[in-house]
């Protein structure tokens, strides 16, 4: 009976921290699937990228719905890449990714509390050392100039 109670107790913490953390490192072997459009951002073709993203299948859902944000807020779609993110977001509220971009996005329109309240989300999700949270931070300091 222990056993059973320990495994179940292990298994639902790999479930929290998997939530907690969000999901955004897009080298992993699960979102291969996201190589091609991986590559056109790399290379900053971000039409080309909002093509591939929209026909790609398998992918987890949030990151694609983060990337094709990414991608349309590099075209300076910003009402486009907004529902993205708010798509991501509403499939993982915990998606670091997500939240960072959004966070940038709300820059690029001036909203600067909207940002900051982006970043106090990232840092009680993951930490104040966290890259997500680094980077939005140094973007909300640039935009603070």
């Amino acid at each position: 009976m222990m056993k059973l109670i320990w495994t179940a107790a292990f298994i639902i913490s790999l479930g929290t921290t998997s939530l907690a953390v969000g999901s955004s490192d897009y080298s992993s072997p699960t979102v291969g699937v996201l190589q091609a459009a991986n590559q056109f951002l790399k290379q900053k073709r971000y039409a080309d990228a909002y093509q591939s993203l929209q026909s790609i299948v398998g992918a987890p859902e949030d990151d694609r719905q983060n990337l094709l944000g990414f991608s349309a807020r590099k075209q300076g779609e910003f009402e486009i890449a907004g529902r993205h993110y708010e798509q991501a977001l509403a499939l993982n509220p915990r998606h670091l990714g997500a939240l960072e971009y959004q966070g940038e996005l709300f820059l690029e329109l001036g909203q600067m509390e909207n940002a900051k309240n982006n970043l106090s989300k990232i840092i009680q999700y993951c930490s104040s050392s966290c890259a997500e949270a680094n980077t939005l931070r140094k973007a909300i300091a640039k935009a603070s100039q």
